[in-house]
């Protein structure tokens, strides 16, 4: 059994804190530096949210567009984008349509986790 609070909203508390009593004290250099901190907690907590699904999907789809099983998702990217480079996915490639399928779906994965909003306000 979990203890209380979770780690998620443990993030929230301090965030409030933050915006509500440390935020209004500040100006200039300090001021944007607490910002920062608290999109990076933002950010931390939508993670925490989303929990290992997204990671799960980003290697089943790289998994697929490699054409083999991938274990290690950070050096999967890395060859994926070798591919890339070396025109594995120019327009008169097969593999282009998977490997934008990929890219599609983990740009906005990304966005979810830093920058939700932007999803929302450009849908067409």
């Amino acid at each position: 059994m979990r203890e209380q609070p979770t780690g998620e909203s443990l993030l929230q508390c301090a965030r409030d804190v933050l915006k509500n009593n440390v935020l209004p004290l500040l100006q200039g250099d300090a001021k944007r530096d607490v910002l920062m901190v608290m999109n990076a907690m933002s950010i931390a907590q939508r993670e925490l949210q989303q929990g290992t699904a997204l990671e799960q999907e980003e290697q089943n789809r790289l998994a697929k567009v490699m054409g083999e099983p991938v274990f290690d998702v950070a050096r999967a990217n890395r060859e994926l984008a070798a591919r890339i480079r070396a025109g594995g996915a120019d327009p008169d490639k097969a593999e282009r349509a998977g490997v934008l399928s990929h890219l599609r779906a983990e740009g906005k994965n990304r966005l979810l986790a830093s920058n939700p909003k932007i999803l929302v306000s450009n849908k067409p």
